[in-house]
């Protein structure tokens, strides 16, 4: 009779048990997100971006990074639209091109040697320029979805930066240029298209798909058409495969494609960890230009 108690007993806690795993892997199979851009009111968010290029035109190679760290503070959230304040913290950019090594780092103090010669050397005028750049803002209106509707602030920027450093009339005018040219409305728009138009602004599951467009606008405008995949969620953390097809939107012929895996945080929309590959072609006037690309980027809440 015992024995039979204890087999009775023990087919019980198994069911029991089957049925737990069950309800668990049910649970976890079936659970969602809401995934928006939903960035808390007074909150800092960091984001550190870093891109390197690998160029070919003519069998010639030319190498760029680019690494900048901004902080984002939401100002303002009428419920629809957030008003962000972004920071720039830092910015780095080398080139090795053309037997030319440049290299401008603000987190590195000027020498006087840079100060030398700024007339006739462009790349000492950049250092002096850009080493303003730090703890400068710009103001940003963003959706639900990510969408980028307004960037502002930037002639309040160049304005402080100039007055901020001593150069005569002719390098401020150069330097301003150059300011313009990396700094600007449309730069960080295509900079930031790429971390916020991702949100479908809906409820998502492991092996939903969505697709977001959106154009860039600035010194190589193109159009990125990406489908993403929820690959998997684990806690409030959401992991998305993206593919991207690259197109052309002006005269500069544009193929190309990129992929990438991403990591957010589903309850601020806050992209933890994002790893991206592109390669595309774009040819100008006959002219091929072969370029490959690696991005990596980091975000924290402050």
């Amino acid at each position: 009779m015992n024995k039979r108690v204890f087999i009775a007993g023990t087919f019980s806690i198994a069911v029991i048990l089957i049925i737990f795993w069950g309800c668990q892997a049910s649970s976890k199979a079936s659970s969602s997100r809401l995934l928006k851009f939903n960035m808390q009111k007074d909150k800092v968010y960091n984001y550190e971006l870093v891109w390197d290029i690998k160029q070919t035109v003519f069998e010639q190679e030319s190498k760029i990074s680019i690494g900048s760290l901004y902080s984002i503070k939401v100002n303002e959230d009428d419920g629809h639209i957030k008003t962000l304040t972004g920071t720039y913290k830092s910015f780095k950019m080398s080139m090795n091109m053309m037997g030319m090594d440049i290299t401008i780092d603000t987190d590195k103090p000027l020498e006087a040697k840079d100060d030398v010669g700024m007339d006739k050397n462009p790349v000492a005028l950049m250092k002096k320029v850009f080493s303003g750049i730090s703890g400068k803002s710009f103001i940003m209106k963003v959706d639900e979805e990510g969408n980028i509707i307004e960037v502002s602030g930037f002639e309040e920027m160049y304005a402080s930066m100039m007055n901020a450093i001593n150069l005569n009339e002719d390098q401020k005018a150069k330097g301003l240029t150059a300011l313009k040219n990396q700094f600007n409305e449309k730069s960080v728009k295509d900079q930031f298209a790429q971390l916020f138009t991702i949100y479908p602004n809906k409820e998502i599951k492991t092996g939903d798909t969505w697709e977001r467009n959106y154009s860039s606008v600035g010194n190589l405008p193109a159009k990125y058409s990406t489908t993403y995949t929820v690959k998997g969620i684990e806690g409030d953390h959401v992991t998305l495969v993206a593919k991207t097809k690259i197109g052309s939107t002006s005269d500069i012929d544009i193929k190309g494609e990129q992929q990438g895996n991403i990591i957010i945080d589903s309850k601020s929309g806050l992209i933890i960890n994002a790893q991206y590959e592109q390669n595309f072609v774009t040819t100008v006037k006959g002219t091929s230009v072969k370029m490959e690309g690696k991005g990596n980027i980091k975000g924290t809440l402050q």
